[in-house]
């Protein structure tokens, strides 16, 4: 039986890089590739992480991340703080 609320490595690596890129993006003052990086990362934590605090809190983060836009700081912390509720590898 596997846990509901595991979270399959290639979901992980998927999430985590994109949730970087964005965060990188919006440090940079690139909001459209930022945006375009947390629609993304939304759609994969959607589509792909298990239903739960942990999927609710990555959106949110993403959701959060994109209307923080263009605060790029603001942005990045977001999305820092939503690749945080990813499990560590």
């Amino acid at each position: 039986m596997t846990d509901p609320d595991e979270v399959p490595h290639d979901v992980r690596a998927s999430l985590g890089q994109l949730l970087a890129e964005a965060r990188a993006a919006a440090e940079r003052g690139d909001a459209d590739a930022a945006r375009a990086l947390l629609d993304t990362a939304e759609t994969v934590a959607t589509n792909k992480l298990p239903p739960g605090e942990r999927r609710d809190r990555v959106r949110w983060g993403c959701a959060a991340a994109r209307d923080a836009l263009p605060n790029g700081d603001l942005a990045a912390a977001y999305a820092a703080a939503a690749a945080a509720r990813l499990p560590a590898e």
